[in-house]
Order: structure tokens, then C-alpha cells, then sequence
């Protein structure tokens, strides 16, 4: 189990929620980087939103 203040969830569910995402992920960072974009800005870009959409998830403030 993860816990980040009242937010816990299961390792199997966590787990499955990643088998579902990636293939949809890998697809979106190839398309990004056939853009134009090089892998790292396509990771970094992914990171952010990802790290502003986690902060609003769980009220706290974001890292970016």
C-alpha cells in the first residue's frame, strides 16, 4: 500500500491502473516526439502536468 497523507491505495490496484495507462502513454510520447520533440522535453512536459494534476488531486502544492 502507498499512503501520502489520507490517500492510499493498493499495490494491485495501482498496478493494474499502469497496465491500462502505458500503452496509451508510450503512444503519446512517440506522436510527441515525431512532433519534433526530443524524449526528454516529451518527459519533463509529461512530469509537470503530471505533478500539477497530483498536487490538485490531493490539495497540496505543486513542485513545478
Amino acid at each position: 500500500m502507498h499512503e501520502l497523507d489520507s490517500l492510499t491505495i493498493s499495490e494491485e490496484r495501482l498496478e493494474d491502473c499502469r497496465d491500462v495507462i502505458e500503452p496509451e502513454l508510450l503512444d503519446l510520447i512517440e506522436r510527441a516526439i515525431r512532433s519534433g520533440f526530443s524524449r526528454e522535453e516529451v518527459l519533463i512536459a509529461i512530469s509537470e502536468l503530471t505533478a500539477e494534476d497530483f498536487a490538485t488531486a490531493v490539495n497540496s502544492p505543486s513542485v513545478h
